[in-house]
């Protein structure tokens, strides 16, 4: 399909240029007899010579003549070998960067086929359980534990179809941009760090640096990315997670898991996950890209044998 691609884009370009030379040789030819008009001639002679060295009038008219069309043909020869020289070099110009063009186009549709594989895989896996606790029921009705079963996995493929709906939504670019407000960074992390301490059995902890922990944030984002890195510490980290505020940044490093370094890079793709024993979709790091590009702030991730790091820089 993308040989097909790059081909038609060799063809349609080549056409265009054969036609564009072949208009301007013509328009070359006709300025050149526009500018070079018939001679009118005046033939003088010389009586005072015995033997008179001159042209008849009709002789002189078949010698310009002649001479116009022998500089008509190595006109049309250079234009000729002008134009095939360009050709050449507009073909080898278009073969090379037209594989740069679809090299694009095919990375996309490459991670596309990816996505919609991947999308498929996780949506399938709640739906297969639901129908497998959907027969237990029926089996044996008075077990609670088949209905709870159904409705976790109920929740979470409503999660990750509004996952889902929500890179969507960002990659189309239908999203607005929400309205920064003054945010107290401080605060609000503190208050996160409640709501995730029952999820986590090792120990939290929060340091601030020195500077102001009052910023204009548009504060649902940040709230956001900030849920999104802690859920992911939460569940990845072994004995502590810790959260640093700087002047122009938010770093929260957890323990446990490490990752390889040839993955750093892969760890913001959709559903990448280092270890796909532990429940998610692997969409939480990908929106927490889209939304911090989406702000102009920007993410990165560093791993060592230690520990793992992820740093969200605020620019001012």
């Amino acid at each position: 399909m993308f040989e097909k691609l790059k081909n038609r884009i060799i063809v349609i370009t080549m056409v265009i240029t054969t036609a564009v030379l072949v208009l301007a040789g013509m328009f070359v030819m006709l300025f050149s007899s526009a500018m070079r008009p018939e001679p009118k001639l005046q033939i003088e002679l010389d009586y005072n010579t015995s033997n008179p060295a001159y042209y008849g009038e009709q002789e002189l008219r078949d010698y310009i003549r002649s001479d116009r069309e022998e500089g008509n043909t190595r006109l049309l020869v250079t234009l000729f070998y002008v134009g095939a020289i360009i050709e050449v070099a507009v073909f080898l110009i278009t073969y090379f960067a037209s594989q740069k063009i679809v090299e694009p186009v095919k990375d996309a549709y490459e991670k596309q086929k990816l996505f919609i594989a991947n999308a498929s895989h996780e949506l399938k896996t709640p739906l297969a359980i639901i129908q497998a606790n959907m027969e237990a029921i029926e089996v044996d009705k008075e077990n609670e534990k088949w209905k709870d079963n159904i409705e976790d996995e109920i929740t979470h493929a409503n999660n990750l179809v509004l996952n889902l709906l929500q890179l969507a939504k960002m990659d189309a670019g239908s999203i607005s941009k929400s309205v920064p407000e003054k945010v107290n960074l401080n605060t609000e992390i503190k208050k996160r760090m409640e709501i995730f301490k029952p999820k986590f059995a090792g120990e939290i902890s929060f340091k601030v640096a020195k500077g102001p922990a009052t910023k204009m944030l548009p504060k649902q984002d940040i709230l956001q990315v900030l849920d999104i890195l802690l859920d992911n510490a939460t569940k990845y980290g072994d004995k502590k997670v810790s959260i640093n505020l700087n002047k122009d940044s938010v770093a929260i490093v957890n323990d446990g898991a490490v990752i390889p370094r040839d993955d750093l890079e892969k760890v913001f793709d959709r559903f990448y996950q280092t270890d796909k024993t532990v429940s998610g979709s692997g969409l939480g790091l990908a929106i927490a890209k889209a939304i911090c590009e989406q702000n102009g702030w920007s993410i990165r991730c560093e791993s060592n044998k230690r520990t793992t790091t992820f740093t969200v820089v605020l620019p001012e």
